[in-house]
């Protein structure tokens, strides 16, 4: 199944939802503080985020993400919306499941799509989202953090012969005048 850049655009913020899942930044203290341990590796996405970068096929996008701590510092929210002339927005809440011990991400966006994920955490700089495939289609966010307050995300997909193919490619850098929430 092949998506749309739109589509592939989805995917793209689904992994940088989880990307903060798996605990991008560390630095956050006001955050940490009101985050459950499990999900303290997520703390550093809270706050406000501008992104830019290029589909597969070299059009440009950019978007804004925003990631709150929510119910009890249990989960973390991440509301992702494109700049015109796309239009991709999605909800996603990131969690942590004890009994699997893995993070997991839900993403809901407004082309009907219902996404899950999960991510054993950080290799090294690098978190990688996959989807767990209730659709059949297969897809993953690679995220490597660039410091506290920059990193970028690169959504791939298999193709149709199973090769892992690019959709997109966004750097993210923390936006200094909103709060971190």
């Amino acid at each position: 199944m092949h998506r749309s850049p739109r589509a592939q655009r989805g995917a793209t913020f689904a992994l940088a939802a989880l990307a903060g899942a798996a605990g991008l930044f560390a630095r956050t203290a006001p955050a940490q503080a009101d985050t459950a341990p499990t999900l303290a590796p997520l703390a550093g996405f809270v706050g406000h985020w501008h992104c830019e970068g290029r589909f597969a096929n070299g059009k440009p996008i950019r978007s804004s993400e925003s990631f709150t701590i929510e119910l009890g510092g249990q989960w973390l929210h991440m509301r992702h919306a494109d700049e015109p002339p796309n239009r991709y927005l999605a909800d996603s809440w990131w969690g942590y499941d004890k009994v699997a011990k893995h993070f997991t991400a839900t993403v809901f966006d407004d082309f009907g799509g219902d996404r899950r994920y999960t991510s054993i955490g950080w290799a090294g700089d690098t978190l990688t989202l996959e989807n767990v495939a209730t659709s059949g289609y297969l897809d993953r966010f690679a995220f490597q953090r660039h410091g506290d307050d920059a990193y970028r995300v690169t959504y791939t997909y298999r193709n149709r012969s199973g090769a892992w193919q690019l959709g997109d490619e966004q750097s993210c850098m923390r936006d200094a005048q909103m709060p971190r929430s």
